[in-house]
């Protein structure tokens, strides 16, 4: 059986190789084409996971020591970090074509890297007046869309700093900027695969869990392959989480302010914290927190950049709508009886049950237990994208991290029927598809449910675990 597993190991690892090269080859309004070959990618995930949790639970090696003896002594962990490092690199070179987003991440570090806050200018404005600063100007104002290029940029200070490396490192070739842009996403990856091990072993678990998360097509294509800084704020959130849990608080101060300078959305995690650290110490946590994330701002804070900021993030919440779930259907009972769109009300309210939910979820349930807080973290993100207005894809990336060390397993389904959303970019009007956001949507929820079914005896009557100071 061992032999057997291990060509089968090899074998899937090639034809994944291939399907990726595939996928970023096809256009993006070849939908069905790429939604095939996504699927075929899923199902090589599945057929992996299977051999690799086959191999674990028979103590089988599967690869030679050499691969693996030094990473935690154990091969197969090894061998899987080299197979999701190699699927990583075979896009290095890539361009990303379902997001356009890395046309803006540059242009931000070419503004910042010749001294311009990038807060402060219109890229529309900035064509205008020449851009001569700027390498390719007039092709990444074009390629990044009229709706970027009409906004203030809504990237947080850290976020920039990185935008500016890839820039400076890149010099006056895109390509060399997406490349680099790449590396620093492939070594957060590896930063997650690394304190993802350590976590499982801190709560109980089998290594081979991580493999959901490094290996999930998901995660290669929309954080790799597209260039979503959503998985560098993961890797930032799962440390500081981490050390959290090994009662060290420095440490995961500075985590947790790096991962809301990079994306914001981790302050969502904060109310999450207030039991297992007990008020006083919840308070100065808190204050820590506040202190990295203002000194972080300072470098471009003005009363300008607040008032661009604030506009630029609540666009997000009042004027764009994709692939939403709760909101389509309050959206529709509003127009049956206002007869318009009420996302401007709607993207008021709805954050509100999100906040209450997630202020619930802080006190009534035993956070202070670690897979309890876990699943909390989890629990909270997936209510937050249930209520919003916009769900791309990789927003998914946090509750997606953070199931993997629950006995939940819908948002991995989420992952895959995720890219039905897709579909609004192979028509010119971007016109979604209300068929498929169903099915997408009614699969979560039967496996959402499916899954609270499974685990109807609460997490709260587990017992507390014992936190080694050692691992």
């Amino acid at each position: 059986m061992e032999r057997r597993l291990s060509n089968a190991l090899g074998i899937l690892t090639i034809i994944s190789a291939v399907l990726y090269g595939l996928f970023f080859s096809v256009e993006r309004k070849e939908f069905s084409s790429l939604l095939i070959i996504y699927v075929l990618l899923f199902t090589l995930f599945g057929t992996l996971t299977y051999v690799l949790d086959k191999a674990t639970k028979s103590n089988l090696k599967l690869l030679p020591d050499f691969i693996g003896k030094r990473f935690y002594g154990m091969p197969l962990l090894g061998g899987v970090f080299l197979i999701g490092l190699l699927l990583r690199f075979l896009l290095i070179d890539n361009t990303p074509h379902l997001s356009q987003d890395f046309f803006r991440f540059i242009w931000d570090g070419h503004q910042l890297i010749n001294g311009f806050n990038p807060y402060l200018y219109l890229p529309d404005d900035v064509i205008a007046s020449g851009a001569t600063h700027i390498p390719n100007a007039s092709f990444l104002h074009a390629s990044m869309g009229e709706l970027s290029s009409g906004l203030y940029t809504n990237y947080p200070p850290l976020n920039q700093l990185f935008f500016a490396a890839a820039a400076w490192l890149g010099g006056d070739s895109i390509l060399s900027s997406i490349i680099w842009m790449r590396v620093f996403l492939i070594l957060a990856d590896v930063g997650i695969f690394i304190y993802g091990i350590k976590l499982l072993r801190l709560l109980g678990k089998s290594e081979w869990l991580i493999t959901l998360y490094y290996l999930n097509p998901f995660t290669i294509i929309e954080l790799t392959g597209n260039l979503h800084w959503e998985g560098m704020m993961a890797f930032f959130l799962l440390a500081a989480i981490y050390h959290l849990l090994k009662s060290q608080k420095v440490q995961s101060v500075l985590f947790m302010g790096s991962g809301i300078l990079l994306k914001l959305l981790p302050v969502m995690a904060l109310p999450l914290l207030l039991r297992r650290l007990k008020f006083k110490k919840a308070v100065v946590y808190y204050l820590l927190v506040l202190v990295v994330v203002v000194a972080g701002f300072s470098l471009f804070v003005s009363q300008q950049l607040l008032d661009n900021y604030a506009a630029s993030v609540g666009l997000w919440f009042g004027k764009f709508e994709f692939n939403g779930s709760i909101y389509y259907l309050v959206r529709y009972v509003g127009f049956k009886i206002t007869g318009y769109n009420i996302i401007e009300t709607a993207g008021k309210i709805l954050p509100l049950f999100t906040f209450f939910i997630i202020v619930l979820i802080s006190f009534i349930r035993k956070n202070e237990i670690p897979e309890i807080l876990i699943s909390s973290i989890m629990f909270s993100f997936f209510t937050y994208l249930m209520f919003s207005t916009t769900v791309h894809p990789w927003y998914l990336t946090i509750p997606l991290l953070f199931s993997i060390f629950t006995k939940y397993r819908f948002m991995l389904v989420w992952s895959c029927t995720i890219f039905l959303s897709y579909y609004a970019y192979s028509n010119t009007d971007f016109v979604e598809s209300s068929l498929l956001l169903t099915i997408e949507y009614v699969l979560v929820l039967i496996m959402f449910i499916f899954d609270l079914y499974s685990n109807r005896v609460s997490l709260n009557n587990t017992r507390p675990i014992d936190v080694p100071q050692n691992l």
